[in-house]
């Protein structure tokens, strides 16, 4: 049997891929010239703009203002009026002691000042008659005022006996129960103010720092609600890294929009900052021999046709442009395809696809 030789034709598969790739190769790589030649190049204009770039981070949801409410004394709980999650209202009463020992030391105090008022009294008639001395008068001033102080310090531990909600709000945490006794100062409630509304804190890096302002407007994502998407702007800002993690924190205040937003929840938060940078953006196939944050870049003299070599620093590697830093002018066109085979002064020729 004779051997069977297919006839290429000059549609068939092969002959379509070698021709598509010598197109190819025309279209996005010019021939090697040579040094006196000019090289076949597209160009693209330089963009000067003042890009805003949202800066991603999450954090956890929390309200402005949480107060941890405690008893100025020591003493046994008497009662406890509140639970976790309950709305509470400026003024109500949350919790109380046993005031049976309180009140008898504003009782015991209330009385050392009545003794104390009537012997100053009394020595001040003698002392006007010259009957005791100067020092005794004054010993019974000093004792009334002793005693007053006293007396005021017993009322005041008396008030702070019982605990009040400083503001309308919300109990977050409740720390005890009934019936236990409890030290000056230990937290029995963490009270979230109404009043300030709730905000997420997110740690930023220092290249990201430097562009948050306050007012920033926010983007905010939870997936205790999601598809839906909340307003913010950042209201503080930190002047100093977190010594731990080496992050600024930012607060962002949220516009709740009437939603229950419980602390803990988790945010994703997209920052835009109002005032970018004016920097430049070329196209990404313009930076050529890019090293540790330098790039080279060719620029058209539109005098000669030819190139001068432009040294820029990356600042931002975006979808198909990088932003650049360096001795570029909104005027000028960089060369697009065609700087591999490019040196400073090369003499150049802008095709189709400029």
């Amino acid at each position: 049997m004779k051997n069977m030789r297919q006839t290429a034709t000059p549609y068939g598969p092969r002959n379509l891929i070698l021709r598509g790739l010598t197109f190819l190769m025309l279209v996005t790589s010019p021939l090697q010239a040579a040094p006196t030649e000019a090289v076949a190049v597209t160009v693209a204009q330089v963009k000067q703009e003042q890009r805003s770039q949202a800066i991603s981070n999450a954090g956890r949801i929390s309200h402005k203002n949480e107060i941890r409410l405690a008893f100025k004394t020591g003493g046994l709980i008497e009662r406890i009026g509140v639970e976790e999650g309950d709305d509470v209202t400026f003024g109500q009463v949350l919790a109380t002691l046993d005031l049976e020992e309180i009140n008898a030391q504003q009782q015991r105090a209330a009385s050392g000042y009545k003794k104390a008022a009537a012997d100053l009294d009394r020595f001040n008639k003698l002392y006007a008659e010259k009957l005791v001395s100067l020092q005794v008068k004054q010993d019974a001033q000093t004792a009334r005022d002793t005693a007053a102080a006293e007396l005021q310090i017993a009322n005041f531990n008396q008030k702070l006996s019982v605990i009040r909600a400083p503001e309308d709000g919300r109990i977050l945490k409740r720390y005890v129960e009934s019936s236990e006794l409890v030290q000056s100062g230990q937290p029995i409630f963490l009270l979230a103010s109404r009043k300030q509304g709730s905000v997420v804190r997110v740690g930023l890096i220092d290249q990201d720092i430097v562009k948050v302002s306050l007012g920033d407007p926010v983007s905010i994502f939870l997936d205790a609600y999601p598809g839906r998407e909340f307003r913010g702007e950042v209201s503080e800002i930190a002047s100093s890294a977190d010594l731990g993690r080496g992050t600024f924190e930012v607060e962002i205040l949220i516009d709740d929009q009437g939603f229950a937003l419980r602390s803990g929840l988790i945010a994703r938060v997209e920052i835009t900052p109002q005032t970018g940078e004016l920097q430049f953006y070329i196209p990404i196939e313009s930076v050529f021999k890019a090293a540790s944050g330098i790039a080279t870049v060719f620029v058209l003299n539109k005098t000669n046709n030819a190139v001068n070599e432009v040294t820029v620093e990356i600042l931002e590697i975006l979808q198909d442009e990088v932003a650049v830093r360096g001795s570029l002018k909104a005027s000028d066109r960089v060369i697009k395809l065609g700087a591999p085979y490019l040196s400073d002064g090369r003499a150049v020729l802008v095709v189709e696809g400029s």
